[in-house]
């Protein structure tokens, strides 16, 4: 039994003047989250659980990564701390999810992405994009174990 971890930035936002947390995806934000979520599709991976940032950028791209997965929106969980966090308190929140869940896809921001991304991968991350995708798989079947368990790149979509 394995665990999958999706790390996955928002749509690229706006840059009009405006309060952060209400900044939005623009279209080439949307019709990038659509082709990324296209591939993971192909590639077989669904998720179980979506968790997004209450920023409008970050649940606009939930709502489209959903959609394309026939994932009820009303079911995606709107979590604070994914809004510029530190990484302890994602792990910490990976973590204590419910063993139930095999594969959770994380709606967030970045340089936490980035950060997160590079902590689990075996490759250097440099930066990821908006839209980008850094997914990681770990030999357990408790989410506690995370951290111990022997774990491997999944997808990298940038």
């Amino acid at each position: 039994m394995t665990k999958k971890i999706l790390f996955i930035r928002h749509g690229k936002a706006t840059q009009e003047f405006m309060p952060d947390m209400e900044r939005f995806i623009t279209e080439k934000g949307i019709k990038r989250t659509h082709k990324h979520t296209k591939k993971l599709k192909e590639k077989g991976i669904y998720p179980d659980l979506i968790i997004s940032s209450p920023a409008v950028r970050a649940q606009e791209t939930a709502q489209i990564i959903a959609q394309n997965f026939d994932y009820d929106i009303d079911k995606i969980e709107i979590n604070e701390h994914l809004y510029f966090s530190s990484e302890q308190t994602i792990i910490n929140i990976i973590r204590s999810l419910p063993n139930n869940i095999t594969t959770v896809f994380l709606v967030g921001h970045n340089n936490l992405w980035t950060d997160l991304a590079d902590e689990f991968s075996s490759e250097d991350i440099w930066h990821l994009r908006t839209s980008g995708i850094f997914g990681v798989q770990f030999d357990t079947e408790n989410w506690a174990e995370i951290l111990t368990a022997k774990k491997s790149d999944l997808v990298l979509i940038n």
